[in-house]
C-alpha cells in the first residue's frame, strides 16, 4: 500500500501546484495607468502594462496614482501615499457595471498585457548589446488621422548612414531614402502617403538589404469616412471612462497604445 500511495501523493502535489500556478496567473493586476512616480519597493518606478504580483509592493507619495485591472475587467485605483502590498488592492476596486464598455475594455486590455508579459523586463536587467536598429515611432499597426507622420527610430549600429524604406501594401512600391539622421517627417500628400492606404516602414544600414529578413512596422492612413466610423465606435468608450475619471489626454493616450488609435 506504501509504494502504491507515495507515487498518488507525488501526483496529487503536482496537481496542486499546477492549479495554484494558475490562479496565481489568474489573480495577477496589471498597471492601466499612473500618474506622478509611484515606486515597486522604493527601488523602480511603476511601469504602464506590468504585472503587480503577490510578492510586490507599491509604494507612493503625494499626487501619486496607480490604476490597476484585473482579468475580469475590475478597476482599482490605488492615490493615497503608503504602501500597497497585493492582498490589499481588492479593497481599493471602483464600483461601475462589469458588464459595461468600460469592463469589456479593461478585460481586452488585461489580455493584451498578459499576452505581452513574457516579452516585457524590467530597467536594471542586463541586455546584450544591440547592435542593430530599433523602430520606435510610429508604433506597429497603428490607425492614423494626422497631416504628418514622424518616423523615429535608434540605431545601435557603427554605421553612419542609414536607409528608410517605405512601402506601399498593396502596390509593394518602396520609396528609399538616405539618411544620417534618426528621424523623418512625411506629410500626407496624395502622393506618397495617402489617406485609405496600408504601408509598412523600415531602416536598415543597407540600401538593398534582404527585406525577407528586415523588421517591418505597418500603419494604416484613415480616410474621413473610416476615421468617423471609428471615431464614433471610440466615443461611447471614451464617454465611460472619463465617468471614472479619467482625463481626455489620459484616455486618448491609452486608446492609441491599446485600440492603436491614434489623432494628431
Amino acid at each position: 500500500m506504501g509504494r502504491l500511495f507515495l507515487p498518488r501523493l507525488g501526483f496529487i502535489s503536482v496537481v496542486v501546484l499546477l492549479l495554484s500556478s494558475v490562479v496565481t496567473a489568474q489573480d495577477n493586476y496589471f498597471v492601466f495607468h499612473i500618474s506622478g512616480k509611484p515606486m515597486l519597493s522604493t527601488q523602480v518606478p511603476v511601469q504602464r502594462g506590468e504585472v503587480f504580483g503577490n510578492l510586490d509592493t507599491y509604494i507612493l507619495k503625494q499626487k501619486d496614482t496607480v490604476f490597476l485591472i484585473n482579468r475580469s475587467g475590475e478597476l482599482f485605483e490605488l492615490n493615497k501615499p503608503t504602501s500597497y502590498t497585493y492582498s490589499s488592492i481588492s479593497n481599493y476596486k471602483k464600483q461601475f457595471d462589469r458588464k459595461s464598455l468600460s469592463a469589456l475594455y479593461f478585460t481586452y486590455v488585461w489580455k493584451q498585457f498578459s499576452n505581452q508579459k513574457e516579452n516585457r523586463q524590467r530597467p536594471g536587467v542586463v541586455y546584450r548589446e544591440d547592435r542593430n536598429i530599433r523602430l520606435s515611432q510610429p508604433m506597429d499597426s497603428i490607425k492614423l488621422n494626422v497631416p504628418e507622420i514622424e518616423f523615429l527610430w535608434k540605431n545601435n549600429t557603427d554605421v553612419t548612414t542609414v536607409y528608410f524604406h517605405l512601402q506601399d501594401i498593396e502596390s509593394n512600391h518602396i520609396t528609399k531614402i538616405g539618411t544620417s539622421s534618426s528621424s523623418l517627417i512625411l506629410y500626407r500628400d496624395n502622393v506618397i502617403l495617402k489617406p485609405g492606404k496600408r504601408y509598412k516602414w523600415a531602416v536598415t544600414t543597407k540600401a538593398f538589404p534582404d527585406f525577407g529578413k528586415v523588421k517591418f512596422h505597418a500603419f494604416e492612413i484613415l480616410t474621413k469616412e473610416e476615421y468617423a466610423k471609428l471615431q464614433a465606435k471610440m466615443k461611447a468608450l471614451t464617454t465611460a471612462l472619463k465617468f471614472l475619471g479619467f482625463s481626455s489626454k489620459d484616455i486618448a493616450n491609452a486608446l492609441c497604445m491599446d485600440y492603436k488609435y491614434c489623432e494628431g
